[in-house]
């Protein structure tokens, strides 16, 4: 792990805004390893909170209109499948569903998540309700990964400090279905004020919690690292933490179930942290599913400028920089920064090494951009590029700037297309 400055001591201190749904929303369709089928036909006429797409099999999921209006047809942007939705700016919603939370069943949750759309918020998307579906495993630990450790995001930081009773009864809902022995909060030393206050208000509501405080190191927040930090369990990769009596939730996702059981609403908006070096009115912001990233940039008094600028969406260690304008955010998008333009070149490894040093999955980078470049698919595969958790370290420390990133893209890609 590495130790990377945090900006994010200003943001973390601006209290959450709602950002106005635009014009034009770009509803993305494409989820954890699928992609979503339109139910709705083109020119049709929807209501705020309608099912408009949704998939099918043990990762479905499902993606809801954030305002009343028309469908305009999808459109693909930087190969991506959007479903645009013209808002009409009426809010003419369907009625929120309305729960009986004590007598609640476990399925009657289960069948929630699925049908509201719930996804990870902490940038996979992978699906709510298969993660929580864990049968008759035993539940040691239900740890709530508050470790938010890309630099400038404060999303969760806020969602915390502000919601604190309502993500714990987000917690005390799921944990009808998990059973969970222990809850733990995973929380960096630098957010340590948080720990009285989530001690105190779970003390409130009766809920047996530990806070665990991490070290403010890079990527503290990754599933394996965290789950090793809390538990001192080791668990093999690609594995399901599940098998091994472990769940992890995001606090972006707590926030989209508490929304779903109390406000009887689907996931149609999440909380986004808007900074970086070029950003300006940066601070934490509600905005809905699908809002173009040109129009935020409008919103907060910038315009789009790829010659000068550089926007990124989510964290700058494991974000991707936007290609075009119309993009919209998504249910894993925790950030959007706006930074200068890089300057320097890329040259050559010069197998230092240090890559290999900061990478939590103990891989070895340099070879990903190695045979990347020579396509050799069977060296991707016996250097296991698909291990890498894609957290960016490798190329943050990397003195020659090798796009060590775009190399395990590639290869990843490469891998995806055969049958190796």
């Amino acid at each position: 792990m590495i130790h990377i400055p945090s900006l994010k001591s200003t943001t973390k201190k601006i209290p959450i805004q709602k950002l106005a749904a635009p014009n034009m929303l770009y509803l993305p369709l494409t989820t954890y390893k699928g992609t979503l089928s339109t139910i709705v036909e083109k020119d049709s006429y929807v209501k705020k909170h309608q099912k408009v797409a949704a998939s099918e099999g043990v990762f479905a999921s499902s993606i809801h209109a954030p305002a009343s209006g028309y469908i305009r047809g999808e459109v693909n942007i930087d190969n991506q499948s959007y479903l645009m939705l013209e808002n009409d700016f009426k809010e003419v919603a369907i009625p929120a569903k309305q729960f009986t939370i004590n007598n609640i069943t476990e399925d009657e949750i289960l069948s929630t998540l699925l049908d509201f759309g719930i996804e990870g918020s902490g940038g996979a998307k992978f699906p709510t309700h298969t993660k929580y579906n864990t049968g008759s495993k035993p539940i040691d630990t239900f740890i709530i990964n508050a470790a938010e450790c890309e630099p400038y995001l404060s999303a969760d930081y806020t969602l915390l400090k502000n919601y604190t009773k309502q993500l714990l009864e987000a917690i005390q809902l799921m944990q009808k279905v998990i059973k969970a022995s222990a809850i733990v909060f995973g929380i960096e030393k630098q957010h340590k004020e948080l720990k009285p206050l989530i001690l105190q208000t779970a003390k409130n509501q009766d809920i047996p919690v530990k806070i665990k405080l991490l070290p403010n190191e890079y990527p503290q927040g990754g599933e394996l690292q965290l789950i090793k930090s809390v538990t001192g369990k080791e668990i093999p990769k690609g594995s399901i933490p599940a098998n091994y009596g472990i769940v992890v939730s995001n606090v972006g996702t707590l926030w989209a179930i508490y929304n779903a059981f109390y406000k009887g609403t689907p996931y149609t908006n999440r909380i986004v942290t808007i900074s970086g070096e070029k950003a300006e009115n940066i601070g934490n912001y509600e905005v809905a599913i699908g809002t173009p990233v040109s129009y935020i940039l409008e919103t907060i008094g910038l315009t789009w400028n790829a010659t000068s600028q550089t926007v990124i969406l989510g964290g700058p260690m494991m974000g991707k920089a936007v290609q075009q304008p119309e993009i919209g955010i998504n249910k894993g998008s925790g950030g959007i920064l706006i930074i200068p333009n890089p300057t320097n070149k890329r040259y050559n490894c010069i197998q230092c090494g240090y890559c290999v040093d900061v990478c939590p999955q103990h891989l070895m980078p340099m070879e990903f951009a190695r045979y990347s470049t020579t396509e050799d698919i069977l060296q991707l595969k016996n250097f296991h590029v698909n291990d890498c958790i894609e957290c960016g370290a490798c190329a943050y420390i990397c003195p020659s700037d090798v796009p060590l990133m775009n190399s395990i893209f590639k290869g990843k890609e490469l891998l995806k297309a055969t049958s190796l």
